[in-house]
């Protein structure tokens, strides 16, 4: 009850935070432009810092292995997302473009912009470790499977075909971002065992903590500046929410729980079944709307999806974890 109390406390602040951005579009102290100044300032500079301030603070190797089996579970999320969702997409008949854009939508949760900041508030101890853990595998599905229901038919054709003769370096710089690449430096710096002062950490800390307030500014501004009400009418968005969002998640956390234990490999520490449950449950990541307006493919759609599921995640997380925590 602690723990659904955290999540309720938090959602309610980032509904404030999202009034906040749609007031500032309206009064024109934002525009089009300074959004995306916010949103890529939020992408290189906030949620680097605040991953890589709070998985090196206090952690040791001993807890890096013992934390390792994340990575695991992360694997076992996105397969049965895949797998749920592509099948789900043609029991709805969503038609091509769409039917993968929906995919897309809804395999991949906003992690940075609103699930990061629920887990650090949820498991301040472990909560930053079992997310740099998590963002291995979460980067390396979106910078591949992701980017490629993103893009359009003939686009994904030619990815496809040029993909192969890429060379593996090159492939995996195209996965690096800079929330990976924090992610990196801060398991390395962990593994080696480089102490960090104090005196380093504080400020990379503050300079994250922007993260959440500005993300939801951000989508609050969308709100304003995108036609994204069409979306409303779609009955996929709302078969989309139930299932991805309140039904996958209990069902996953059910076999985190269940499980481990009858497979002989012991149980999962609860504070990771419960952290895994929210990055199952989180609405749509708003990088799947830059990537359908740099691909003109369907980017209203793609906008309309992140915010009407970020809304619903003000109302479907509490409910998810008042069921499961």
């Amino acid at each position: 009850m602690q723990q659904f109390s955290v999540v309720l406390n938090q959602l309610i602040g980032m509904g404030v935070m999202l009034v906040v951005g749609v007031v500032c579009v309206k009064t024109k102290l934002l525009n089009e432009d300074s959004l995306q100044g916010v949103c890529r300032l939020i992408l290189n500079v906030g949620i680097p810092m605040l991953v890589f301030s709070n998985a090196v603070s206090g952690t040791t190797r001993e807890d890096l292995f013992g934390s390792a089996a994340v990575i695991g579970i992360t694997i076992a999320l996105y397969a049965l997302l895949i797998i749920s969702m592509w099948l789900l997409a043609k029991l709805l008949r969503l038609p091509g473009e769409r039917g993968r854009m929906f995919q897309g939508a809804f395999i991949f949760g906003n992690a940075g912009f609103i699930g990061l900041p629920l887990i650090l508030a949820l498991f301040p101890k472990q909560g930053a470790l079992y997310f740099a853990l998590m963002s291995l595998t979460d980067q390396f599905f979106f910078w591949t499977y992701g980017v490629w229901t993103t893009k359009p038919k003939a686009n994904r054709q030619t990815y496809m075909d040029e993909h192969p003769a890429r060379t593996l370096g090159s492939r995996i710089l195209g996965m690096l971002s800079p929330a990976l690449v924090a992610v990196i430096l801060a398991i390395a710096i962990v593994l080696i065992g480089i102490p960090v002062p104090q005196a380093v950490i504080a400020p990379l800390h503050s300079l994250g903590a922007i993260s959440t307030p500005l993300s939801m500014i951000y989508l609050g501004g969308l709100f304003v500046l995108r036609d994204w009400a069409g979306v409303l009418k779609r009955y996929e968005l709302y078969v989309g929410i139930v299932v991805k969002m309140v039904l996958f998640p209990i069902a996953f956390h059910a076999l985190l729980v269940a499980v481990p234990p009858m497979l002989g490999l012991g149980a999962i520490p609860r504070s990771m079944a419960d952290m895994m449950t929210i990055i199952a449950g989180l609405p749509t990541m708003s990088a799947i709307v830059m990537f359908s307006e740099r691909e003109h493919n369907m980017p209203e759609y793609a906008v309309g999806l992140v915010l009407a599921t970020t809304v619903a995640s003000l109302f479907t997380l509490p409910a998810v974890s008042y069921l499961t925590f």
